[in-house]
C-alpha cells in the first residue's frame, strides 16, 4: 500500500512538473511574440515618422515656393527649375529599401539642402527657422529609426530560432538602418 502511495505521489510530481515546464515554454513564448510584436509596431511607427518627416519638409518647400512666385520675386525661368528640381527630389526620395546606400540618401539630402540654399540666396534671408527645425526633426527622427532597427535586428538575431519555432510563416528579415546621418 505504501508503494502505491509513493508511485501516485511521482506520478502526481512528475505531472505537476511538467506542466508546469509546458506553462513556462508556453510563457517565453508568449513573451517572445509579443517583444516581436511591439518592436515591429515600434520600428514602422517610427519609419511612419521618418517619411512624415520629409512629406513635410517638401510640402514646406512648395508652399515657400508658391508664396514666392505670389510676391512676384519669381521669374517663370526660375519658377520652373524649382518646379523640376522638386520633381526630381521626389524621385530620388529615399526608401527603406534604399536607406543603406549612403549615396542614396546624400544625394536626396543634398538636393533638398540646394534648394533651400537657393531660396535663402533670392530672398536674401537665411534658412526659414522651420527649414532649420525640420532639418533637426529629420535628423532626431532617422537617429531614433535607426536605434529601433537596430533593437529589433539584434533582437532577429538572438532569438531568430525560437521566433521560427514560434510562428514559421513570419519573416525574420534585418531591417536597414541609415549607414550616414548628417
Amino acid at each position: 500500500m505504501i508503494g502505491l502511495a509513493a508511485l501516485a505521489a511521482i506520478a502526481c510530481a512528475c505531472s505537476t512538473s511538467n506542466s508546469i515546464n509546458e506553462h513556462t515554454r508556453f510563457s517565453k513564448a508568449d513573451s517572445l511574440t509579443d517583444a516581436y510584436l511591439v518592436l515591429s509596431d515600434s520600428l514602422l511607427q517610427s519609419w511612419n515618422r521618418v517619411v512624415g518627416n520629409e512629406l513635410d519638409k517638401s510640402r514646406t518647400l512648395q508652399e515657400i515656393i508658391t508664396e514666392l512666385d505670389r510676391a512676384k520675386l519669381l521669374t517663370e525661368e526660375l519658377r520652373e527649375s524649382f518646379d523640376v528640381r522638386i520633381e526630381q527630389l521626389e524621385k530620388i526620395r529615399f526608401t527603406q529599401a534604399t536607406i543603406e546606400d549612403r549615396q542614396t540618401v546624400t544625394d536626396y539630402d543634398v538636393a533638398f539642402q540646394s534648394i533651400i540654399d537657393d531660396i535663402s540666396q533670392l530672398t536674401k534671408s537665411p534658412s526659414p527657422t522651420a527649414f532649420q527645425y525640420l532639418q533637426e526633426s529629420s535628423l532626431i527622427n532617422r537617429l531614433s529609426y535607426d536605434s529601433l532597427a537596430r533593437s529589433f535586428n539584434e533582437f532577429i538575431q538572438k532569438n531568430k530560432n525560437a521566433l521560427k519555432d514560434i510562428d514559421a510563416g513570419t519573416e525574420l528579415e534585418a531591417k536597414p538602418v541609415f549607414v550616414k546621418i548628417k
